[in-house]
């Protein structure tokens, strides 16, 4: 790296040598014609160390080299010195020894013929000149191309000075973001542990006696990229933002990792932002646990490692499971609970921020172990700045980015498919939320039994699902909820069953056309709780729990 300018600059003094000397010839005897690549040149040579001692000759074989015969007066004496021989040495010596001539000295150089620097014809008039005391028409150094020469070699060291630190830059920033990385790692990880050891029984540092210091129970977290530890195993899910797979950190732990595009950067940034920041350590809220990005053959992934949930989505679940009416409850109160939260700003020194999911649906609630939910993909969320109130009637900023994704059509708010949504109020963001849980609440209704004894429940359907196809168009939509007010339907048997019939009540004030109508996510999580509590009772007083809580698989 270093070798390479330094090489830049002997060529580029080369031709800068090259190109004064087109005006100056090497010395007035010198009769060099073309020179050949191939050659092989003899030279008188004496009082050199370069002689043949017996035929007092030596070789030239190569264009850069020349025959060289010198004289040089001694100030001693004032003796005339005559040495002859070959110049052997780069071409950049030859220029410099070439040019030399003083007034004490003189040198010619050639490459024409075999002995051209035997030069005895005219060694009387040059021993003459110089042993006069005038001046001898010889050729000065020429001090233009000196002048050149440096100039040049100190731009070629700046400029690699000047490389060399962008390099150093370059290398310290890159450094500086590993290390950063590294610590982002090590402190989420630390406290993810202590989260977990609170509320789950994963152990998400295996073996800790063989990764941990002296330091008591705290594993010792090696530098290494969070990414290079973790193994995928299989695709879970995919969506608009790319893949989820589950995978296993340090081969032990399993743990749930979405796969970003690289195109689809501003979603995990802002994903990442989200978890990070404005404090979401609840448990209806899935658990981050890091990010990191990889490069996969020149093509980069951005990652976010999560709680790995084995029961999927609500979506996947209702799939594949009926459910009973207190594991309705349960897990329609978990859902709002974890809405509440985020909607909910808590001001303390390590409070929260309101936020708006803006994507919430079945796809993106998780069912975890004990069949209570926690809500997840938090990419579309937007936060409600919260800023001194001198302006009464703009209180608060909505922080809110570009974004190519703008939720799951099917579950959009009125408000936003007729355009008449009020981004500039924080609450219409929460009401459109409010529509989509009523939704959800619409799908768990259709695959809950009325009846522990008896499998009643309807098929599963999406919202809409009867009238309009997969993938509705925003046209298609606008028609069926604006223009036709049409509602997801109840089925006859919830008019039998008090509490069904009351979650369907709940479901049709949550999508109400008018959102300041809208119950908040507060009242629902305080009715739904009264409802768990009134079951929890009934259980109490010798109702079969396993036959109320246990879930049927189809």
């Amino acid at each position: 790296m270093i070798k390479q300018p330094f090489i830049l600059a002997i060529l580029i003094s080369s031709v800068v040598l090259n190109q004064g000397n087109h005006d100056d010839i090497i010395s007035p005897f010198d009769d060099d014609n073309s020179i050949q690549q191939n050659i092989n040149i003899t030279c008188f040579c004496t009082g050199d160390a370069q002689c043949d001692l017996q035929s007092s000759t030596c070789q030239i074989t190569h264009p850069d080299h020349a025959c060289y015969e010198a004289w040089e007066k001694s100030f001693n004496d004032n003796t005339i010195d005559v040495t002859a021989g070959c110049v052997s040495n780069t071409y950049l010596w030859r220029q410099l020894w070439c040019n030399g001539n003083k007034s004490d000295r003189y040198v010619i150089c050639c490459t024409g013929n075999d002995y051209c620097n035997d030069r005895d014809a005219y060694s009387s008039d040059i021993r003459k000149q110089l042993s006069s005391s005038s001046n001898f028409n010889y050729k000065p150094v020429n001090l233009l191309v000196i002048y050149k020469l440096f100039i040049v070699t100190v731009c070629i060291v700046m400029i690699s000075c000047l490389f060399l630190f962008i390099l150093f830059r370059i290398k310290r920033k890159k450094n500086f973001s590993l290390n950063q990385t590294q610590s982002n790692l090590k402190r989420h990880l630390l406290k993810y542990k202590c989260l977990q050891a609170k509320h789950s029984t994963i152990d998400i540092f295996p073996d800790t006696e063989s990764i941990g210091s002296d330091r008591g129970s705290i594993p010792d977290l090696v530098p290494i990229r969070f990414s290079n530890q973790v193994t995928l195993d299989k695709k879970i899910g995919v969506g608009g933002f790319g893949r989820v797979y589950s995978g296993k950190w340090m081969n032990k732990t399993v743990i749930a990792i979405k796969v970003f595009p690289a195109h689809d950067e501003p979603s995990w940034q802002r994903e990442v932002f989200i978890y990070e920041t404005l404090g979401l350590n609840h448990e209806n809220i899935l658990r981050f646990i890091t990010a990191d990005h990889i490069d996969v053959s020149g093509y980069t992934e951005h990652w976010i490692a999560t709680e790995y949930h084995s029961n999927g989505s609500v979506y996947d679940y209702l799939h594949n499971h009926t459910i009973t009416i207190p594991i309705m409850i349960k897990m329609m109160h978990s859902i709002v609970s974890g809405l509440f939260h985020l909607h909910t700003p808590i001001d303390s020194a390590r409070g929260k921020v309101s936020l708006a999911h803006r994507d919430l649906k079945t796809k993106n609630i998780l069912v975890k172990q004990d069949l209570s939910c926690c809500i997840a993909d938090l990419g579309l969320a937007v936060k409600e700045k919260r800023e001194v109130k001198i302006d009464k009637e703009n209180p608060t900023v909505i922080d809110i980015i570009a974004n190519h994704r703008a939720g799951t059509i099917r579950y959009m708010a009125p408000e936003i498919l007729n355009k008449t949504l009020n981004d500039q109020s924080f609450e219409s963001y929460k009401a459109t939320d409010l529509y989509a849980l009523g939704l959800v609440f619409w799908e768990m209704l259709r695959r809950c039994q009325t009846t522990p004894e008896e499998n009643d429940t309807d098929d599963y359907q999406l919202p809409y699902e009867d009238i309009l196809p997969n993938n509705p168009s925003l046209e298609q939509m606008h028609d069926v909820v604006c223009i036709q007010k049409f509602r997801p339907l109840p089925s006859s048997r919830w008019k039998n069953n008090s509490i069904l019939s009351y979650i369907f009540e709940q479901s049709e004030e949550l999508w109400l056309e008018n959102p300041a109508c809208r119950p908040s996510s507060c009242r629902i999580e305080t009715q739904l709780s009264h409802q768990l509590q009134s079951i929890e009772i009934i259980s109490s007083h010798g109702y079969n729990e396993q036959r109320i809580e246990s879930p049927q698989t189809i």
